[in-house]
């Protein structure tokens, strides 16, 4: 089982939890035999729409933390379905032009096979951490069958702050690709 260490756990779909507008690392850790891609669809304050995912797929990019959209995609775990300890990460250095960001795994061994599996029997889930060493993890346990889980959404359209979301959606691709912003650019 992989192990989610973190100050907060948002258990529930709907909870919700105040993060920092500096630096975060999103890691999304499983030890299952598949292949979980994490990746990172935004929405611009200016409207920009855009993602970051796997440069394994067709006009994937790793991103950039220089330059916008400030969010660095580690690279590839997973790949053929291995089991053990299994980490994707996710670097932000900067969120302040950022107004939606979602935090998403597709389930790569699954959807290449045309399968609908419910993403709660792969152990997984995304930790979210600050440059304080502050925490928050949202477990991926919705029972629901899919291709791709929107796990969490960062929404820093408020005055109050950014907030972290437990999203727990599991959606076919179709869907997915008409409901993200800028994940039908990607996954067009």
């Amino acid at each position: 089982m992989a192990e989610l260490k973190a100050k907060v756990t948002l258990k529930a779909k709907g909870e919700e939890a105040y993060i920092s507008l500096k630096q975060l690392m999103v890691t999304l850790k499983w030890t299952k035999d598949v292949d979980l891609d994490l990746m990172a669809f935004y929405k611009a304050k200016d409207g920009r729409v855009g993602g970051v995912v796997s440069d394994n797929f067709p006009g994937g990019t790793l991103g950039s933390l220089n330059d916008f959209p400030f969010i660095q995609l580690s690279g590839d775990a997973g790949v053929g379905a291995k089991g053990g300890d299994n980490e994707e990460q996710l670097r932000i250095t900067k969120l302040d032009d950022m107004a939606e960001l979602y935090i998403c795994t597709l389930n790569y061994t699954d959807a290449i096979n045309k399968v609908d599996s419910s993403f709660s029997s792969y152990d997984g889930g995304v930790i979210v951490m600050d440059d304080r060493g502050e925490s928050v993890a949202v477990p991926l346990n919705s029972a629901d069958k899919g291709h791709v889980a929107v796990i969490a959404r960062i929404d820093n359209t408020s005055p109050m702050g950014a907030k972290l979301i437990n999203e727990n959606r599991v959606i076919d691709l179709g869907t997915f690709a008409s409901t993200i912003p800028g994940a039908s650019i990607i996954l067009g």
